[in-house]
């Protein structure tokens, strides 16, 4: 983007502002100025908007659990813009998965969660705690910005985040951006950005203690609190999960995870946050030496990992207008590998590798009137990580590789975006663009804009955006001993993608969406003769990634819920270089979740939930684990999940509420099947369990 065309645009937004202005003065002073969106915090509050604006009655591109009621409040979003507004506002393309949805069907891992967004794709290696990459539209895993809370949490190593060890503790809600977020969010936002928030806690003290066991000698046990007490909120779990894995041996992983959030309300205008999150999961590796041809599963390699989050935020309406926010934040991840020689696996290794990410953003978001909404921020973040391995080979002739390197990255920004609500709400436009800075690359400009045009009285809302964006090479891809190459630049990209929302009353809605996605200069592993391994990564070429999304959902009598989703991609990638095609990124993929909910069956207040989750993954190109390492097709898989619960009613046992007994069968037909060529998935698994409240 030229310095013309950011010219241009600052001028726009000016002019917005100034336009938003005139019609504020010329607005009756008297009552209290509409500033619903700015009301609510940067991350994690559950209050709705009550912006005046039309809004469509169900979210831009619904999960397939997302069953609500038309008729209830629709579910907000901050992700999206920075400022919390309902879905039916927003001109990108936005899933929000809530509490309510990820307790109907019990839910405890966050990428169980994810396999029912629409054009999300997640893969894992193996068993319960193994590595599990989430991919967007065809994207890369490190082109999906992770955040916790709004922290960043995606690695400086591999730019990507492992979900496998994040739970769905405390969560108030999932809010997924498809498509790029570069102009909020920078780096790594190329294929969307995934936001994780926890629940603020309010009302009376509340206690429950969830405990369940299943197969494989699998346990779980989570404890939660949360309420307020004057101007103090307070919400917490604690929860430990142990299993010994469905391989015959080493398959075992266990999960220690904390989440805290507190909020004091200072003042009417002022609130204080701090957060905080602490996971320590071990997880055997059975299939660690699967690049070896013939070898057995390997009787000792695992992996330990220790990840804490820390953040204090503060935000303060110091007018009615004017919503100033900052937080800092600190992340600490290390990673820990250990094999040791065994028969038929003589070669051994140890790997020690932590990274940190210290950040902090201030913000501030000014209602020039209602519908008019200007955000200005500015983010920076400090990378360290240490990458650390030991290996030994007995050979002929024995040999032991030491590998260790140290790096370090600043990453600074600003960025600005209008919002306008023209045409009594019958148009509702955001623009803005982020200007990044990075000691390695230099700068980079990321504008973006969108609209929404509901037609409230059709049933019907028009959804378009463009956004452009870019990727930063990782600190892997920069300087791995004998890999890294520092002359890297960024990939850059262009997106956009056009949608329309049909709602029919009460009974049905569906929505379908294009997108089409460009990355230039993208980082491919090349040919290197006089590198240590063979080969290096370098900008070539371009990939193309175009697909539809439809997502319809039915309520075709009262307690009932049927939705769906399903994707088709298309991708190419210029020049055709063989084996550097897109690999684990099917053509077609869908999901779909029928539930049910009765009440008072037996008793006054008890209800009964069942739901049943499908999932089909397509054919898709994969990347095989052993020499030569070549491409080719994997075959597509179908797998089922479902959950019964009954909750029992009012007043049956002194002191406790919301006693509820429930079972989770996961693979329910028992599928023989593989995420990742090498990596076998589960059989089929079932926990049983209750849960008591008091």
């Amino acid at each position: 983007m030229s310095r013309r065309q950011v010219g241009f645009m600052m001028v726009a937004i000016l002019l917005i502002g100034l336009s938003a202005q005139s019609k504020a003065q010329q607005q009756p002073t008297s009552g209290t100025p509409n500033s619903a969106p700015t009301a609510s915090p940067a991350w994690g509050s559950q209050q709705q908007s009550t912006s005046a604006a039309p809004q469509s009655s169900a979210t831009s591109t619904p999960s397939v659990a997302a069953h609500q009621a038309p008729t209830q409040l629709p579910d907000v979003s901050i992700t999206a813009t920075r400022i919390t507004q309902p879905v039916g506002q927003i001109g990108t393309t936005v899933t929000v998965i809530n509490s309510q949805q990820i307790q109907d069907q019990k839910i405890q891992m966050t990428s169980d969660a994810l396999r029912q967004v629409p054009g999300l794709e997640v893969t894992q290696t193996g068993g319960p705690g193994s590595q599990t990459d989430v991919t967007i539209r065809g994207s890369s895993s490190s082109q999906v910005l992770t955040l916790l809370d709004g922290v960043e949490v995606t690695s400086p190593l591999t730019g990507a985040y492992d979900f496998a060890n994040l739970t769905t503790n405390n969560a108030s809600r999932l809010e997924i951006v498809r498509g790029a977020g570069g102009s909020l969010y920078g780096s790594s936002a190329i294929g969307g950005v995934i936001n994780q928030i926890t629940e603020e806690g309010t009302g009376a003290p509340k206690f429950s203690l969830l405990s369940t066991g299943g197969n494989w000698q699998t346990l779980r046990q989570v404890a939660t609190a949360s309420g307020s007490d004057g101007k103090i909120g307070y919400a917490g779990s604690v929860s430990y999960y142990q299993t010994g894995g469905f391989q015959s041996f080493n398959g075992d992983s266990d999960n220690l995870s904390l989440v805290g959030r507190i909020d004091y309300h200072l003042t009417d205008d002022t609130t204080l946050r701090a957060f905080a999150r602490y996971t320590f999961a071990n997880v055997g590796l059975p299939e660690f030496s699967n690049t070896d041809k013939g070898s057995p599963l390997d009787p000792s390699a695992h992996q330990r990992t220790e990840f804490m989050l820390y953040k204090g935020e503060v935000d303060s309406h110091l007018t009615d207008k004017l919503l100033v926010r900052w937080f800092g934040s600190f992340v600490r991840d290390e990673i820990r590998i250990n094999k040791v020689p065994t028969p038929g696996l003589p070669n051994g290794e140890n790997d020690d590798i932590p990274e940190e990410i210290r950040g902090t953003n201030l913000e501030a978001v000014y209602t020039w009137t209602e519908g008019y909404d200007t955000v200005a921020g500015f983010d920076f973040k400090d990378l360290w990580a240490r990458s650390g391995d030991n290996s030994f080979s007995p050979g002929p002739p024995p040999s032991t590789s030491i590998t260790v390197f140290t790096a370090t990255q600043q990453q600074y920004a600003g960025y600005l975006q209008q919002q306008a609500r023209l045409l009594d709400g019958h148009v509702l436009l955001t623009a803005g663009f982020r200007v990044d800075g990075n000691s390695q690359f230099g700068r980079a400009v990321s504008p973006s804009w969108s609209a929404a045009l509901p037609f409230p009285q059709y049933g019907i809302t028009l959804r378009g955006s463009y956004s452009k964006g870019f990727e930063a090479p990782t600190f892997d891809e920069l300087y791995f001993p004998g890999f890294g190459n520092p002359n890297l630049q960024a990939s850059t990209s262009s997106e956009w993608d056009g949608g329309i929302e049909k709602n029919f009353g009460e009974f049905a809605s569906i929505t379908t969406t294009y997108f089409s996605r460009r990355i230039h200069d993208l980082v491919v592993t090349v040919p290197c003769p006089t590198c240590t391994f063979g080969f290096e990564p370098a900008n070539v070429g371009r990939a193309d990634m175009q697909g539809v999304e439809v997502v319809p959902a039915l309520y075709p009598f009262k307690g009932f819920s049927l939705s769906g989703n399903f994707t088709a991609l298309d991708s190419t990638h210029v020049p055709l270089i063989a084996n550097l095609q897109p690999v684990r990124v099917p053509k077609h993929s869908a999901a779909a979740v029928a539930e049910y909910k009765a009440h008072n069956i037996f008793r006054r207040g008890d209800q009964f939930t069942s739901a049943l989750f499908y999932q089909f993954v397509g054919d898709r190109e994969d990347l095989d684990t052993q020499a030569p390492f070549s491409e080719h097709n994997h075959s597509n898989y179908q797998v089922f999940n479902l959950t019964l619960s009954y909750k029992l009613g009012e007043g049956l046992v002194p002191y406790l509420h919301g006693e509820e007994a429930f079972v989770r069968i996961q693979n329910l037909f028992d599928r023989n099947y593989s995420q990742a060529f090498g990596f076998p998935s589960p059989p089929v698994n079932f926990e049983a369990g209750a849960k008591l409240g008091l």
